[in-house]
């Protein structure tokens, strides 16, 4: 039976054929066959891209940073202006400060966009509110419509549904608006995949709402090198859990196929980008090897995640920035080898044939498209630095690479073509790849989102409680202690220190745990000197700064004094004070230092200030969470161990990996204690304590 869907258009431009409804999308007057949504996405998608110039074409394979008018990323944002009339060139790399050879088109205003540069692929980084999120993208979509071929726009996004204290660009910079979640790392202390397939279903209604249909994310990099700074945005170090956790968000947030009401994912970094020399990320020319110490560490620790993303039915993958280096141990099968005596070709990934036309399409069986990471053309180009843009162009595209991210000018793509690099019928097969995914999500039928919807989803009060009990139940205990916790109501005042030390903003963080604190028992009195406390609650939040820490020639580490953390002051205080420890995991920080004199140790991976003392007092249970890394012994086991292999192995196999406490307790991966059930607060309690 033929479902007519729901058309949406601004122009009024429909058909009637059979008793049908259709968008008359090119204004022709009848029904092309790209405009008929009883076809399969990709026969509409193979009759597209006939009717596509070259300059279409290459258009559809950039997306590029885009933002209303009033956007405070924008040089010169104008007050209560919807669309950006202005294009922005820059001669720096805004996140890696790096010269450019030339200016670069980092955003265009939005009639250029659409109409000159054809880009059909635009990245959403304001934190909008609901309202103006769906107004905004509504707005660009009908510039969309009224373009020749009426080809809507997808919008697309880093995840916003995690809590950030602090945001950040390029990191964490929309929070605060959509549910709210504990970061991956603290999903992945959960250990419940059914859990992340209803986040990633329940997270999907939100996004679509408001006019968002692509995430970039999530991660399926396996954290093996403790010291990497994006170590917080995987889910750990478990092949397993990874590849279960991987699986169950592409089908919560894309469903069994993808359709109207799905976000497609675009799973990163392809083969992996956990595997860092000391740490150091490839955005930088000293971190861009992809250097192996153990044999098949590839296909065993690394690759599984990907498969079962593929295997889910995953609609994009991302490849790092990284090359792999011939120094390492065999990976590949010899088929795949450059020759007898050569493994790899040392160009990064997004260049590299054989892994993502021979690996990725043909061994592991992906058939959706491949997504550059930000750069590879003009910044992160490491193995062809001798190419010329164009070149490097054509290099990635024949490698099989078919939309490029973070780039708003197709200038140097159409010059491969111009220059002989390509054919046009080069960009046939990218183009349909990337207009399949669009057909699929329902984008030519309907691009527009209600208003008034977006507001009552996004962020809406079901979907955000889900996101809080996920954050208690994620904290960690490690070190457990019954005259600290669980965290109760006291009869009179009670005499609190409280202190935040850590990279960013910590005195900014130290008010918001202020007030969470009068707001959850009244009867609490700060007090200045630890000396004249009842209990001492120290929350140490130490950083691995991507773009301040990452230098050349300097080793990256784990150290809390080395990120941000007055060791010294918390040691003092917990001499001074019975002391909560609570560490934000962010990586696996070594504690030899900070735990040993201090009462209570739990673990957090990012959590409102509220939700942490629910959490303690043992609202819904209490911290349930297990440790999803191993905390290291020390500098040496990181120094002298595989950075290919994972912390829980290495446990495993050796037992001497992970941190010893003082009550002879393993902080290796899987640790992690609860309260016993008299300890825990009554429902009433708590319900008596929000009075």
């Amino acid at each position: 039976m033929t479902t007519q869907p729901t058309l949406g258009s601004r122009t009024g431009k429909t058909l009637k054929v059979d008793g049908l409804e259709f968008r008359d999308l090119d204004g022709d007057g009848s029904l092309a066959p790209y405009e008929d949504w009883r076809l399969s996405p990709e026969e509409r998608a193979r009759d597209l891209i006939t009717r596509m110039n070259t300059e279409e074409k290459a258009g559809m394979m950039l997306i590029g940073s885009h933002h209303p008018g009033y956007s405070n990323f924008l040089p010169e944002p104008v007050e209560g202006q919807l669309l950006n009339e202005n294009d922005v060139w820059r001669s720096h790399n805004p996140i890696t400060g790096q010269e450019y050879p030339k200016p670069v088109l980092v955003t265009s205003s939005t009639d250029n966009a659409i109409n000159l540069r054809h880009q059909r692929h635009l990245i959403v980084r304001d934190n909008l509110a609901p309202r103006d999120l769906a107004t905004w993208t509504n707005a660009v979509q009908e510039v969309a419509e009224k373009s020749r071929l009426g080809i809507p726009v997808v919008f697309a996004s880093n995840p916003r549904n995690h809590v950030a204290l602090v945001s950040q660009f390029g990191v964490n910079e929309s929070a605060g608006v959509f549910s709210e979640w504990p970061g991956e790392l603290g999903m992945a202390a959960l250990r419940d995949p059914e859990l992340m397939e209803t986040f990633g279903r329940e997270i999907a209604k939100e996004w679509r709402a408001g006019g968002i249909h692509k995430l970039y994310g999530y991660m399926a990099d396996l954290a093996s090198e403790p010291r990497w700074s994006r170590f917080n945005g995987t889910f750990g170090e478990d092949t397993q859990l990874v590849s279960e956790y991987i699986a169950a968000v592409v089908r919560g947030m894309q469903g069994e196929k993808l359709s109207a009401t799905s976000v497609a994912t675009t799973i990163k970094h392809f083969p992996g980008g956990g595997v860092r020399y000391e740490g150091h990320d490839p955005h930088f020319e000293w971190g861009q090897d992809n250097e192996y110490p153990t044999e098949n560490a590839l296909h065993t620790y690394h690759l599984p995640p990907f498969q079962a993303a593929i295997d889910a039915g995953v609609s994009s993958i991302m490849p790092y920035y990284a090359k792999p280096v011939n120094s390492s141990a065999p990976q590949l099968r010899e088929s795949l080898w450059q020759n007898p005596t050569t493994q790899f070709e040392e160009v990064a990934f997004a260049y590299n044939n054989t892994f993502i036309e021979e690996l990725l399409r043909k061994e592991m069986g992906f058939e959706g498209y491949v997504n550059s990471d930000s750069g590879v053309i003009d910044a992160m180009m490491w193995g062809v630095e001798e190419l010329s843009e164009p070149e490097r162009f054509a290099r990635a595209v024949k490698a099989g690479t078919d939309i490029f991210s973070d780039m708003a000018n197709p200038e140097d793509l159409l010059a491969a073509v111009e220059q002989g690099h390509l054919k046009d019928a080069d960009l046939d097969q990218p183009v349909i790849r990337i207009l399949s995914e669009m057909f699929a999500l329902g984008l030519f039928e309907n691009p527009y989102v209600d208003v008034d919807r977006a507001a009552e989803v996004i962020g809406a009060s079901a979907v955000a409680e889900m996101g809080a009990k996920a954050q208690r139940q994620s904290v960690t205990l490690l070190r457990d202690n019954h005259d600290l916790l669980p965290l109760e109501r006291y009869e009179g005042t009670r005499m609190v220190y409280l202190y935040v030390t850590g990279r960013t903003r910590d005195a900014e963080v130290q008010k918001q745990f202020e007030a969470a604190i009068r707001g959850f028992a009244a009867s609490v009195q700060f007090v200045a000197k630890p000396e004249d406390a009842d209990v001492a609650l120290v929350w140490v939040r130490p950083e691995i700064a991507l773009f301040e820490d990452d230098r050349e020639g300097v080793s990256l580490s784990v150290d809390p004094r080395e990120n941000g953390v007055d060791v010294d002051q918390v040691m003092e205080i917990e001499k001074l004070v019975p002391t909560i420890l609570i560490v934000n995991m962010t990586n696996p920080w070594l504690l030899g230092e900070i735990e040993p004199a201090a009462g209570a140790v739990v673990a957090t991976y990012e959590i409102t200030p509220e939700n942490l003392l629910k959490s303690l007092a043992g609202w819904d249970g209490g911290p349930q969470g297990k440790l999803p890394l191993s905390v290291p012994f020390s500098h040496h086991v990181i120094e002298t161990s595989p950075r290919d292999v994972p912390g829980k192995v290495l446990h495993e196999k050796e037992g001497n990996y992970a941190y010893l406490d003082r009550t002879k307790q393993n902080y290796t991966y899987g640790h992690g204690l609860t309260f016993e059930p008299e300890r825990l607060i009554t429902e009433d309690d708590a319900e008596q304590d929000q009075e």
